[in-house]
């Protein structure tokens, strides 16, 4: 854990140093090079971190001396084994092979934060917190699949379908589970209220409630390994959920009063959120969710900056009621209002990620580096 608490200690340092007194562009810019180097380096040099990591070396050296005559791999997707094919004409060995996968999990997240969020030192310690990061290092095509998500954010909140539906199809040729993300196009465009609170509730309750049978249809044809799993019988801890549980309900009571403005991305945002909250509930019985709760998860990194700029910008101004209101907006009001936020959502977000770090979430503890075999082997000789 230290290993990571270092590594967690780091982008504060950079965040103080470059973004919290007058941020700017450039010196967000410069934040998001520095921080996700960082990261990319916790990634590349990295040694069976990750439950699947040596499932995909394995893979690797198997697809590289197949050739391209058979284009299938147990149930991997054909895409992810074309890709491994290729490369391997020119990589050396696997290793360089996680590398390139290293930069294609980093450099897609970094943009992201650094275009899409108004925080973005805020929204790297949240992806790294709520193991989007971690996630990364374990579950590679899924990785490829969320990062083609990233890149159809640009569409789905310009309501562009046919860009957006394009890139989701490219990206199930690394990860079926993605095309998840085909009816959420309409699902997002729900307006968040307490209605549609309801009815994603009952959803939720009824899905709950058989959820384990209509699961195991599902994997009778569509991953049949899971059929009858711990994956399947097995849930994860409540704990992941309140974090998103936390944002999400703040989001929904700051559209109610009027301090969130409800235009087309702020509204995808928290549909979003909202769908990933229900699913880290649902998990919470079935573990195998947690990997369709990550097309969702991510966003709420963009979530959180937004909620803080929103306070920060109007505070709360509510009428309950002729005899009561609520009127929070002075200039102190609105910091003070944003700053309880924020460090109410650091605090349970370092609690996430702890916690999972005691449940050897996506196995990246104990940290290994193929660096340390290296110099062992150096200084033998």
């Amino acid at each position: 854990m230290l290993f990571y608490t270092i590594n967690n200690l780091l982008i504060l340092v950079w965040a103080a140093i470059f973004c919290w007194h007058k941020p700017s562009k450039v010196k967000n810019l410069i934040f998001v090079i520095v921080a996700f180097a960082q990261l990319f380096a916790v990634m590349v040099f990295r040694h069976g971190i990750g439950y699947d990591y040596n499932m995909y070396a394995v893979g690797y050296n198997f697809m590289t001396q197949d050739g391209f005559s058979n284009l299938t791999y147990k149930d991997w997707e054909i895409g992810f084994v074309l890709l491994t094919k290729v490369l391997g004409m020119f990589l050396p060995n696997y290793m360089w092979y996680m590398g390139i996968f290293s930069l294609v999990a980093i450099i897609p997240a970094a943009i992201f934060i650094y275009r899409d969020s108004e925080i973005p030192w805020l929204s790297t310690v949240l992806y790294i917190n709520l193991f989007v990061f971690f996630m990364s290092m374990n579950f590679i095509r899924q990785m490829i699949a969320i990062s083609f998500v990233m890149l159809a954010w640009h569409f789905l909140k310009r309501n562009k379908f046919i860009p957006y539906a394009i890139i989701i199809l490219v990206a199930s040729l690394f990860h079926q589970t993605v095309l998840i993300m085909i009816p959420v196009y309409l699902l997002v465009k729900m307006k968040p209220n307490f209605k549609e609170l309801i009815v994603y509730a009952y959803l939720l309750l009824w899905f709950y409630i058989s959820s384990t049978g209509f699961i195991e249809i599902i994997t009778t044809f569509f991953h049949e390994e899971y059929s009858g799993s711990a994956f399947l019988t097995e849930g994860l801890s409540f704990v992941y959920v309140i974090l998103p549980l936390f944002v999400t309900v703040a989001a929904f009571l700051l559209v109610k009063v009027g301090t969130i403005n409800v235009t087309n991305e702020n509204k995808y945002l928290i549909n979003l959120s909202l769908i990933a909250t229900l699913m880290m509930l649902t998990m919470a019985r079935h573990s195998i969710i947690e990997r369709l709760s990550y097309y969702f998860l991510f966003f709420i990194v963009l979530l959180v900056p937004l909620i803080y700029r929103s306070l920060r910008t109007k505070g709360i101004s509510y009428t309950i009621s002729e005899t009561k209101s609520i009127n929070l907006t002075t200039d102190r009001q609105k910091f003070a209002l944003a700053l309880v936020f924020v460090l109410i959502v650091l605090a349970l977000s370092y609690f996430h990620f702890y916690y999972g770090l005691t449940e050897k979430a996506h196995g990246v503890v104990p940290y290994d580096t193929w660096l340390r075999t290296s110099w062992s082997g150096l200084l033998s000789n």
